[in-house]
């Protein structure tokens, strides 16, 4: 039975879901920043001889799911996900593969988490600048306009998880401006006082001959590093061997992503 997650039963949730870290990156940091009183926020999970095993986050537009369970059935979950029509759901790759069969109007890809270790140093670091809240939907509008963004997110519904996550301390973004605009940017979509989660590299198509996707992806790794922070990141499989064969990441998962396909919206 899938059970609405009440605070007095947040402590034993994130003792099954930090054992299990690598693999519910999300739903660990979020679940420990946020708790179960945020709008935007929801959680839901199911027990099996007292302890938690299968754990749901809905996240703004989107779900989170992890389940340790190797025989685990998906129809209860594709049930409860389905009444909210989201634009994405993520989770451990066996959950995910599961979940594809019961939820129809979606497309999914598979991918590695990541642990990154290291980070060169550019001269054009000095360009990069932290953005504020203010600067949202400058930045929204830049993520959106690339593909695989515009499936993902409204400009509307991302301005406003960047400038939340800002306002709460719960994620930053970094930006280079050329010609008075935002032309690349970078972020931490989740972090606490020692884990960062990377993501929103985009760079404006007419700016990407100057390589400053690498730059600015190269300059955050170096704050949080500097930090003495871990960096974690989401890597589609189709671009893995490049990213194993630079030697520069350490494989400590795996993961599947299901995003809402054009004739389901």
């Amino acid at each position: 039975m899938i059970k609405r997650l009440e605070n007095n039963e947040v402590g034993k949730v994130l003792w099954f879901l930090e054992k299990h870290f690598s693999d519910c990156i999300f739903l660990y940091m979020d679940l420990k920043k946020y708790g179960v009183n945020h709008p935007d926020v929801n959680f839901w999970y199911s027990e099996k001889n007292g302890g938690p095993h299968t754990v749901l986050m809905k996240y703004y537009d989107s779900f989170q799911v992890y389940s340790s369970e190797c025989d685990w059935q998906p129809e209860e979950y594709a049930e409860l996900i389905s009444k909210f029509h989201v634009s994405t759901i993520n989770g451990n790759e066996e959950v995910i593969r599961k979940l594809d069969k019961c939820l129809k109007g979606y497309k999914t890809a598979y991918g590695v988490i990541v642990q990154e270790k290291r980070y060169k140093e550019f001269p054009q670091f000095s360009l990069i600048t932290k953005a504020n809240p203010e600067e949202s939907c400058e930045i929204a509008q830049l993520m959106c306009s690339d593909k695989e963004f515009q499936e993902n997110y409204t400009v509307e519904n991302l301005a406003k998880q960047l400038g939340d996550r800002m306002k709460e301390n719960a994620g930053r973004s970094y930006v280079l401006r050329e010609d008075g605009k935002i032309v690349a940017h970078v972020g931490t979509f989740i972090e606490d006082e020692r884990i960062v989660v990377e993501s929103g590299l985009i760079v404006d198509e007419a700016y990407r001959n100057k390589f400053y996707g690498l730059i600015i992806h190269e300059y955050l790794k170096k704050i949080i590093m500097e930090e003495r922070k871990k960096v974690y990141a989401f890597r589609i499989r189709d671009n893995m061997q490049r990213y194993t064969k630079a030697g520069n990441d350490d494989i400590c998962g795996y993961y599947g992503k299901m995003t809402r396909s054009e004739e389901n919206v």
